[in-house]
């Protein structure tokens, strides 16, 4: 028994086909534009050495963040109590139809 069969069925049915490759789509593809070794803030893309594109993430500036003023305070609690009330009722209704 070869290689080629299994149970009498053939792996390959054509072994006159043989590949060279030349169906393989490279990963790599290069670019036509001329090449920027900065990287452009609006859309991140960039070109190498040999001309082929890179895709980075445009990162959003950083500011620290304010602590909430006293309304947002009281709003986080009166949506948190909501949250906690809307979860007591379907565990409530869960255990009703159960």
């Amino acid at each position: 028994m070869t290689n080629s069969k299994i149970t009498g069925k053939t792996l390959n049915p054509n072994p006159e086909h043989r590949s060279d490759g030349s169906e393989l789509i490279p990963a790599e593809i290069p670019t036509n534009d001329p090449q920027s070794p900065d990287i452009a803030a609006e859309t991140g893309y960039t070109k190498d050495d040999e001309g082929l594109l890179n895709n980075f993430a445009v990162e959003p500036d950083i500011y620290p963040s304010e602590y909430p003023s006293t309304r947002q305070q009281k709003r986080y609690i009166f949506l948190g109590a909501g949250a906690v009330l809307f979860v007591v009722i379907l565990v409530m209704i869960t255990f009703s139809v159960s």
